[in-house]
């Protein structure tokens, strides 16, 4: 994915926030982003109860296909 978020958007953003990095702490910061896109679009997705186990007993078959 490719990252979305130029630096001026960033430097906006934190300094929004009251934010101060260095600038090799803004690089970091923009080498994950697009694993955090990919993992919102991710988390996004519409899931099924089963998706959540720990509150669900008694499973049919119907559930666990």
């Amino acid at each position: 994915m490719p990252a979305i978020l130029t630096d001026e958007a960033l430097n906006y953003l934190l300094d929004s926030a009251g934010i101060g990095l260095t600038a090799e702490q803004k690089a970091e910061l923009k080498s994950v982003e697009a694993g955090l896109a990919a993992m919102k679009a991710r988390v996004r997705k519409p899931r099924g109860h089963m998706a959540e186990l720990a509150h669900s007993f008694g499973f049919t078959a119907e559930d666990l296909a």
